[in-house]
């Protein structure tokens, strides 16, 4: 594991946590991730549950790309 700053970030093999906002050009990343959620009306990842439910994540899959291409199709349908 390799530390910077105070364990404000913590790296391993497969991961790297950050326990302080990333803030890029003024903007706080994490911010801008759950306005884009909210705005495009996406249900939250519950990778726990998912990990305990596979059918679950399954669902979750499908609702979204269900969503999506509905979105995509009404686009069309407007742009005409």
């Amino acid at each position: 594991m390799h530390s910077t700053n105070g364990s404000i970030i913590e790296a391993n093999d497969d991961q790297i946590d950050m326990k302080t906002d990333l803030i890029v050009k003024g903007r706080n990343i994490l911010n801008e991730l759950d306005n884009l959620h909210r705005h495009m009306l996406l249900l939250p990842r519950d990778q726990k549950l998912q990990d305990k439910y596979p059918e679950l994540k399954q669902a979750y899959d499908a609702y979204n790309e269900l969503y999506r291409e509905i979105l995509i199709a009404d686009k069309m349908i407007n742009n005409d």
